[in-house]
C-alpha cells in the first residue's frame, strides 16, 4: 500500500480537533469549572471539620451530580454548573454562599 492508495485506512488521515471534541465551547468551560471546584472542595475537606465539613460534603455531592447531568446541548445545565462553581468558590474564599 502506498500513501495514495484508496484502500488506506481513513483514520490515518484524520487529525484530532484541537482542544478535544467540544474544545473552546461552553460545555468544556463548564466541565472545567466543575472539575476545578471538585478539586478545591476535596482539598478543603481534608482539613475541615464541623459545619464547614458538612457544607463542603454537600457541595461535593452537588458538584458530582452537576457533572453527571452536564450535556453540551443543555444551556440551562451549563449555566447551573457555572453558578454552582461561583457559589463554591465564594464559600471557599470565606464569603457567604
Amino acid at each position: 500500500m502506498n500513501d495514495d492508495s484508496s484502500t488506506d485506512p481513513v483514520l490515518v488521515h484524520v487529525e484530532p480537533v484541537p482542544g478535544g471534541l467540544y474544545g473552546d465551547q461552553p460545555y468544556e468551560a463548564a466541565l472545567s469549572d466543575l472539575r476545578s471546584a471538585v478539586t478545591e472542595v476535596a482539598a478543603a475537606l481534608r482539613v475541615a471539620d464541623g459545619p464547614r465539613a458538612v457544607q463542603l460534603t454537600r457541595y461535593q455531592r452537588d458538584l458530582g451530580r452537576a457533572q453527571l447531568l452536564l450535556r453540551p446541548d443543555d444551556t440551562a445545565a451549563l449555566e447551573r454548573a457555572h453558578a454552582l462553581y461561583r457559589t463554591v468558590r465564594r464559600y471557599l474564599a470565606g464569603g457567604a454562599a
